[in-house]
C-alpha cells in the first residue's frame, strides 16, 4: 500500500509539473540549459551550495544534504576516476538493497541506514526508487562481494537483495567520499542551495555559480548530462554580457537582451532533454559570476519583450560584425525569411570592430587536413575556385580541385571547413585568377570546347569598359582550363605559367603551397550585427530602432 501510494504521488506531481509549464506566462518561462564548461570529467560533476544542498522532486522539497556533494554515474571507478575496464575497479555498481520496507521520507530511510553503518560497519544509504525510499547498502565492484553482506543481513533478520545498477542509478557522495544518497536515473531530482545574499536559489557547478537548479541526466551511456533550469529573466543575466561587452551602450545591451531572450524563447523544446547548450552552439552562458550591472539593467529595462513577425516570435540571429551589409537568411542556410533581410549596415564599418576586415593564410596541407577531416579522401589539392557569390557578397560555393575531382561546399558549410571568420571572402594563390564569364566559341578542336577568352586583370583592362556585355568576375583556377598555342588546344597541367596582360608578363605558380584569404565581417552575417549595434547607439538610436533596422518588419512587444 505504501509503494503505491508514493508511485501515485510521484506521477502526480509530474503531471502537476507539465500542466503548470503549459500555464505559465509570456514572462514566465524556464530554460534548461545543458552546462559544459567547466566540467572536467563527463562521468561526474562536484556541487556546493552556500549552505546545505536542498534535494527536489520538481517543485516539492524533500530533503537536506551537505554543502559539497559529488554525484557520479553508477558504474565502475577506481578511487575517484571512472574505469571502462572493470578488473581495475576499486568499487563499482552492485549494491544490496533491503526491500522489507519503503519509508515515506529520506529521514526514515536514513536513521535505519545509519543504525546498520553501526552494527556492520558498511555504508548503508536512502536510495529512491518509483517505489519510495528504501535502504542501499555498499558500492561493490563484483557480486560476490555483496552478497556477502547478504549474509550479514540475514543473520539480523533483513532481507537483501544484490543488484547491478550499472548506468540506472545517480549516486551523491560526501566530502569523505561516502555515499549519501542515490536514486535511479528517470526520478525528477533537482539539486540547490539558498543564497542569502541574492535571496535567491543558487548552486556552484564545478566552482561556478549558477541561478536556479540542477538536474542531472545519464546520456549514451558514458556521459553525465548536467542541466541548469533557470528562470528565463536570470539566464539573461549570465548571457548579454558574455555575447556583448557590458561597457557598450545601454541601447545596444537592450537590443541584444531583446534578441537573447528571442532567441531562448524559442529554443525552448519540451521533447528535448535540454533545450541550449551554454556555449556558442546555443548562446554563451556563464552563470552568475560573470553577470555585471549593465547588462542586469537591459535585462531589466526589457523585461519580457521579444521580437515578433507578423504576430509570430522571430529567429533573431545575430553575429559580431556584417563587414558592411548583412545576409539573406537563404544565402547562409536554407529558408527564406521574410524578416532575416541583408541590409547595408554603414554602421558596422564605422564601429571600430576588429574583424571588419581581415585576413588569414590557410597552407595546402591544413586544408586537405580540413576536406578529409569532413570525409574526403584527397591526397592533393591542385586549386579554389569561388563559384557563386550573393548579392551580398558572401559565398554561395566553393570548390576544391583534387586528385579525387571537384569537391563542391555550398554557403556556411565553406566557412566552417575553413574555420574562416566569415563567408564574404576572396582568395590570392598562385593557381587562382578573375575571370569573366566563358562562352564556348562555333569551331571546337578534338571536340574540347575552346573559351573565347579569359583573362586574368578584367578590373583594370580598358579593352572591356566600353563593352555591352555585363562581366562579373568570379574567382576561378586555371587548373583543367584550355590555352590556344600555336600547336593547338593545350590543357594546362600543374606547372610555373606566363601570361601577357595590361601590367606586362606575369610567372604564376600553378602549384602554391598556401592561400592568402581576405575577408570582411566576423560571423554568419545574419540579423543583428553586435558591433553595428554598438554605432547605432552611440549615434543616438534606441534599441528599438536598433532591432528593426536588422530584423525586417518587426514588431517588439
Amino acid at each position: 500500500m505504501k509503494r503505491k501510494i508514493v508511485r501515485i504521488f510521484i506521477l502526480s506531481m509530474i503531471m502537476l509539473v507539465l500542466l503548470t509549464q503549459g500555464a505559465l506566462g509570456n514572462d514566465e518561462y524556464q530554460v534548461r540549459v545543458r552546462i559544459r564548461y567547466p566540467r572536467l570529467y563527463n562521468e561526474q560533476t562536484t556541487l556546493e551550495g552556500y549552505g546545505e544542498i536542498t534535494v527536489y522532486m520538481e517543485e516539492e522539497e524533500l530533503f537536506d544534504l551537505d554543502n559539497v556533494l559529488n554525484l557520479r554515474m553508477d558504474t565502475y571507478y577506481t578511487g575517484n576516476y571512472y574505469v571502462t575496464d572493470e578488473e581495475r575497479a576499486i568499487y563499482g555498481p552492485y549494491h544490496v538493497v533491503i526491500r522489507d520496507e519503503v519509508y515515506h521520507s529520506f529521514y526514515e530511510a536514513k536513521e535505519e541506514a545509519e543504525m546498520l553503518e553501526d552494527y556492520l560497519s558498511i555504508d548503508f544509504y536512502p536510495y529512491l526508487t518509483e517505489e519510495g525510499y528504501i535502504v542501499g547498502g555498499g558500492n561493490f565492484k563484483d557480486k560476490s562481494s555483496a552478497n556477502k553482506l547478504i549474509l550479514e543481513l540475514e543473520d539480523m533478520g533483513y532481507e537483501g537483495e544484490t543488484i547491478n545498477g550499472y548506468l540506472k542509478n545517480i549516486i551523491a557522495f560526501n566530502q569523505h567520499n561516502e555515499p549519501v544518497f542515490m536514486y535511479e536515473k528517470d526520478m525528477p531530482i533537482f539539486f540547490t542551495s539558498y543564497n542569502e545574499d541574492e535571496r535567491y536559489e543558487m548552486v556552484k557547478i564545478d566552482n561556478r555559480a549558477y541561478r536556479g537548479k540542477v538536474k542531472l541526466h545519464i546520456l549514451d551511456s558514458t556521459r553525465l548530462l548536467t542541466i541548469n533550469y533557470v528562470e528565463l529573466e536570470n539566464y539573461l543575466y549570465g548571457v548579454v554580457p558574455n555575447e556583448i561587452p557590458s561597457s557598450w551602450g545601454i541601447e545596444a545591451l537592450k537590443a541584444q537582451a531583446a534578441a537573447a531572450r528571442t532567441y531562448a524563447v524559442t529554443s525552448i523544446n519540451p521533447r528535448q532533454i535540454y533545450d541550449m547548450e551554454d556555449n556558442q552552439n546555443s548562446q554563451v552562458y556563464m552563470g552568475y559570476d560573470y553577470e555585471k550591472p549593465s547588462t542586469n539593467r537591459a535585462v531589466d529595462e526589457t523585461r519580457g519583450e521579444k521580437i515578433y513577425y507578423d504576430g509570430e516570435l522571430i529567429q533573431a540571429f545575430y553575429h559580431s560584425t556584417s563587414g558592411g551589409r548583412t545576409e539573406n537568411s537563404e544565402n547562409v542556410w536554407y529558408e527564406a525569411l521574410p524578416y532575416l533581410r541583408g541590409v547595408e549596415d554603414e554602421f558596422s564599418d564605422k564601429s571600430g570592430s576588429p574583424h571588419s576586415y581581415w585576413e588569414t593564410t590557410l597552407y595546402k596541407e591544413d586544408i586537405i587536413r580540413s576536406l578529409n577531416l569532413d570525409g574526403n579522401r584527397v591526397n592533393e589539392l591542385y586549386g579554389i575556385e569561388i563559384k557563386e557569390v550573393s548579392e551580398n557578397n558572401r559565398v554561395l560555393e566553393c570548390i576544391f580541385l583534387t586528385d579525387a575531382g571537384k569537391i563542391s561546399y555550398k554557403k556556411e558549410n565553406v566557412r566552417l571547413l575553413l574555420g574562416l571568420k566569415s563567408s564574404w571572402f576572396t582568395i590570392d594563390s598562385g593557381n587562382s585568377f578573375y575571370f569573366i564569364d566563358e562562352y564556348v566559341a562555333s569551331g571546337e578542336k578534338n571536340n574540347v570546347p575552346v573559351p573565347s577568352r579569359g583573362i586574368l586583370d578584367v578590373i583594370t583592362d580598358d579593352d572591356y569598359e566600353d563593352s555591352d556585355e555585363e562581366i562579373r568576375p568570379i574567382m576561378g583556377s586555371i587548373l583543367d582550363s584550355y590555352a590556344i598555342t600555336s600547336n593547338g588546344t593545350k590543357k594546362i597541367q600543374r606547372d610555373k605559367l606566363a601570361f601577357i596582360s595590361s601590367k606586362g608578363v606575369s610567372i604564376i605558380d600553378t602549384n602554391s603551397k598556401h592561400y592568402v584569404f581576405s575577408g570582411r565581417g566576423w560571423g554568419h552575417g545574419i540579423g543583428m550585427s553586435q558591433y553595428g549595434a554598438k554605432q547605432m547607439a552611440e549615434e543616438g538610436y534606441s534599441y528599438i530602432e536598433i532591432l528593426k533596422h536588422y530584423y525586417t518588419g518587426v514588431m517588439i512587444k
